[in-house]
């Protein structure tokens, strides 16, 4: 059996929440979770990826560069995802994902 990985868009969502509000609590208001829901999974994924993500030295909840770059790039993935869910909705519909024009000259 394969071993449940803590790098999932799940983690990347929370990641993301976290940055966009500033703080686990307001992540995790926004997810509809409690903030040790929020915090036990960040930690596994720090655990997992053997990284540090958040300097936990002031009170407002701070990136590492390791956690910067991991969101920044974990951004990406989850914009692609959106989109292929969109995508597989749409074509799932009925819908083409491309749109092709045809002219004829004068």
């Amino acid at each position: 059996m394969a071993k449940e990985r803590a790098l999932t868009l799940e983690a990347l969502r929370v990641m993301d929440a976290i940055d966009r509000r500033g703080s686990f609590a307001a992540a995790a208001d926004e997810l509809g979770r409690v903030p040790s829901a929020l915090s036990y999974t960040m930690q596994k994924l720090e655990e997992e990826l053997d990284v540090v993500l958040f300097d936990r030295s002031g009170h407002r909840t701070k990136f590492t560069n390791v956690g910067r770059m991991l969101l920044e790039r974990g951004r990406v993935l989850l914009e692609a995802a959106d989109k292929l869910t969109t995508d597989a909705e749409a074509l799932a519909r009925g819908w083409e994902t491309h749109l092709t024009l045809v002219t004829e000259a004068l």
